[in-house]
């Protein structure tokens, strides 16, 4: 990990430090977070066929400065991702770390490419397994009956063919925190 992990732990820092009463702004009227209200709450996480693949919450937090992601797959797999947005470029970024960290993928940055608001936002990232450098693309859809689909794609070849490596289908269990 390099200088964009360490500036989010920087910015953690400073965001656990400071407070509304010491004068700094929180970010809850930020436009590029807002992006992600619509995947706030709690979720059951379905395959197509209905079968249970794990649970997410999502929620702000740090004042409203990173929206975080709390992962439990079916499978007793863990992650967290923070989303937050990178005070050097103004772009929205995402840091996701799973329970196996160390592995390819365990771990990965992603950064905004597109989005509509309240429709949907892709992310798009690289980490490295072996000699090869993965690209890894996620996107989150606004479903018509209130729930969402999440697709997440990779590819080995730089963008020319994307395989599926995640499709779930984020069923609401807490609507009230939407």
């Amino acid at each position: 990990m390099g200088k964009p992990t360490a500036a989010l732990f920087l910015l953690l820092a400073s965001a656990l430090l400071s407070s509304p009463s010491s004068g700094q702004l929180g970010c809850s009227t930020n436009p590029e977070l807002a992006l992600l209200d619509f995947w706030f709450g709690e979720w059951r996480v379905e395959d197509d066929a209905g079968e249970l693949l794990g649970s997410n919450t999502i929620y702000r937090m740090l004042n409203g400065c990173i929206v975080q992601e709390q992962w439990q797959g079916s499978g007793g797999g863990v992650g967290i991702s923070v989303f937050y947005v990178d005070p050097a470029s103004g772009k929205l970024k995402q840091l996701w770390i799973t329970g196996q960290a160390l592995s390819p993928g365990g771990t990965k940055e992603k950064e905004l490419v597109a989005a509509e608001h309240g429709e949907f936002v892709q992310f798009l990232g690289t980490y490295p397994n072996g000699e090869e450098t993965i690209l890894d693309r996620t996107t989150l859809r606004s479903l018509p009956d209130g729930e969402i689909l999440q697709l997440i794609e990779i590819s080995r070849d730089n963008g020319e063919s994307w395989e599926t490596g995640f499709r779930g289908i984020y069923k609401p269990i807490n609507a009230g925190r939407r």
